[in-house]
């Protein structure tokens, strides 16, 4: 039997752990098994970052959605521009 990780009781759906979005596991062949539990993925592309580092999305921390990858690819974005300090105003 296969551990529907993701998932919510009562429903056909699983959360698609890199970006938060709703999977139908049964209308997806994207599946990674990760520690004996299996996680579906809307694209290849999160299923593809899933498998570099699953701990980055398994961590135990709330899951951001688009928003909070958002904020975290600008702040990544003004590391790069202007150091880890970030910009400066004088």
């Amino acid at each position: 039997m296969t551990d529907l990780a993701g998932t919510n009781p009562g429903t056909a759906e699983a959360i698609d752990p890199v970006c938060g979005m709703k999977v139908s596991p049964g209308e997806t062949k994207r599946v990674a098994l990760y520690q004996g539990h299996s996680y579906w993925f809307c694209a290849d592309g999160c299923r593809a970052a899933f498998e570099a580092n699953p701990k980055k999305y398994l961590g135990g921390k709330k899951r951001k959605g688009w928003f909070g990858r958002y904020i975290d690819r600008l702040r990544k974005a003004n590391e790069q521009e202007f150091g880890a300090t970030g910009p400066k105003c004088h």
